[in-house]
């Protein structure tokens, strides 16, 4: 009676282990591709496609300009040096 309840045990663990890699292993492994896809596209700099599609002439501006200027500030370009052309005689 022992060896009957040890094999129905060995055989329910068989086909519950069965079960479970046909339909959540590709589940899981399809989960895992697409998280990777998607890291990958962002390290990348590829837009989304749902994003990228919009109608013509349709402007979209998705990030902020952290910097604000303002019009009485001059821009920190350099120094200006005016230069003279100086003729010499030989």
């Amino acid at each position: 009676m022992a060896f009957l309840r040890t094999l129905l045990i060995l055989m329910l663990f068989y086909y519950g282990f069965k079960l479970i890699v046909k339909f959540l292993l590709p589940f899981f492994a399809q989960r895992w591709v697409k998280k990777a896809q998607n890291r990958y596209n962002e390290q990348q700099g590829f837009t989304n496609p749902d994003e990228a599609k919009q109608k013509e002439g349709e402007v979209n501006i998705s990030g902020t300009n952290k910097q604000k200027t303002n019009s009485n500030q001059k821009e920190d370009l350099g120094d200006y040096i005016e230069f003279e052309e100086v003729k010499e005689d030989k």
